[in-house]
């Protein structure tokens, strides 16, 4: 079967896409919020300033639509060489990145890819480089992606990035809660208790629905929420959600679109009706997702944060949820209660030619060699510390994924 390749660069074709994009994402094997077609058009709307859409559309020879890949793309530098470049449509903000692919068989997506991979070594004007930030390791079509581009004999680089850390909600409460650790299970029951004694404590969850006060209470709980996020140290860092009014923008936004859809929950843990904790989560697919959270540390002593993570697990357990996915880089605190981790991986493909062979070689070839050189390193990391980070990209680490499917990209860029 023949696959047909568009790419999209208007608006308003996006945006008439939505019932046919999660029609594919529901029959999809990787389905996450963060492929919905909502997520894509709030996202854009907050950071899709400066890039053009460059979103591709396969389709069968019926018309049918058998994958997207959500791009956009920029004209800037990399290693200090002015480049046309095409990335995922993501960011720090969108925690994983992944194709969206229907139901089918390894060879009609190994022949999408195919399909993908030829309108991009035909696209004129032409595309130099493709970045793709936080892909998850042990998604199919990422192996597809990098078996495709190996054969054709470009460059490949890897840089590994995130490990997401999750715990698969499987049996009873009682029993999971007994598999972590006595000691902690004897500090969460002194701090609850210590908490208890300084008066009400309480666990509030918002909805966004009529009963937790519909739509017209949910700014002032996202307003508290994000208030409490910025009071340890996301607030001294620069990093809380209320620190960036784009991104302040965004989670508003999408937590009124995930209301409106019954995905929504906004935990808050409180003492004498005040809050001292805030969990910012998703429910979707059965599955309960971390995308911020936060605490007041005048009551760091009693881990609010801590105690207010044990009762939503708790509570997913009830609900007989499937998985907790904290997102975000594995902390101390989340190693105590995960039982899995998500690798994942920026990729960056090269296509030929003289600009994208000579970034992928001193990207992936000579910064490399010059980190083993210590007086070049420290060189270096001094010219990033000025500044000049903006024009030169962070030298990718050496180190790769294990993982077999990806053995042929490794032994191509490491």
């Amino acid at each position: 079967m023949n696959y047909q390749v568009e790419e999209i660069s208007d608006i308003d074709a996006f945006i008439s896409l939505e019932k046919e994009w999660n029609a594919l994402l529901v029959a999809a094997p990787v389905n996450a919020p963060f492929l919905r077609h909502e997520w894509f058009r709030v996202w854009w709307k907050a950071f899709g300033g400066g890039k053009r859409l460059a979103i591709l559309t396969v389709r069968s020879g019926d018309g049918r639509l058998a994958a997207i890949v959500p791009f956009m793309e920029e004209r800037g530098f990399r290693v200090g060489i002015p480049c046309r470049i095409w990335t995922s449509m993501s960011n720090d903000h969108s925690s994983r990145f992944d194709f969206i692919m229907g139901e089918a068989s390894d060879e009609a997506r190994a022949r999408i890819v195919a399909a993908l991979a030829a309108f991009l070594s035909r696209r004129t004007p032409r595309v130099h480089l493709l970045e793709l930030q936080d892909f998850p390791v042990d998604s199919p079509a990422l192996s597809l992606l990098l078996d495709t581009v190996v054969r054709s004999g470009r460059k490949v680089g890897l840089r590994p990035e995130l490990e997401t850390p999750f715990i698969p909600i499987e049996g009873k409460w009682p029993d999971y809660y007994e598999s972590i650790s006595g000691h902690l299970r004897r500090n969460l029951r002194r701090r609850r208790r210590q908490l208890e004694e300084q008066g009400k404590v309480e666990v509030i969850c918002v909805t966004g629905e009529e009963i937790s006060g519909g739509p017209a209470r949910l700014a002032d709980h996202l307003r508290e929420g994000f208030r409490i996020e910025a009071m340890a140290w996301k607030g001294s860092a620069g990093t809380a959600i209320r620190e960036n009014e784009g991104w302040a923008d965004f989670y508003q936004e999408w937590a009124r679109t995930a209301a409106e859809r019954g995905w929504l929950r906004l935990y808050f843990l409180k003492l004498n009706d005040q809050p001292i904790a805030f969990y910012y989560t998703l429910v979707y697919g059965r599955k309960l997702y971390y995308l911020k959270l936060g605490y007041d540390p005048a009551f760091a002593r009693y881990s609010p944060g801590i105690l207010l993570h044990q009762e939503i697990l708790a509570s997913a357990f009830d609900q007989k949820l499937i998985e907790l996915d904290f997102l975000g880089p594995m902390m101390a605190w989340k190693q105590d209660w995960a039982k899995g981790v998500r690798p994942h991986v920026w990729v960056y493909l090269f296509q030929r030619g003289f600009v994208p062979e000579m970034i992928y070689l001193i990207k992936f070839k000579l910064f490399p060699y010059f980190k083993k050189i210590d007086w070049v390193h420290r060189l270096q990391r001094r010219l990033f510390a000025k500044g000049l980070s903006e024009h030169f990209a962070k030298p990718p680490s050496t180190a790769l994924p294990q993982q077999d499917s990806l053995e042929e990209a490794r032994k191509e860029a490491a």
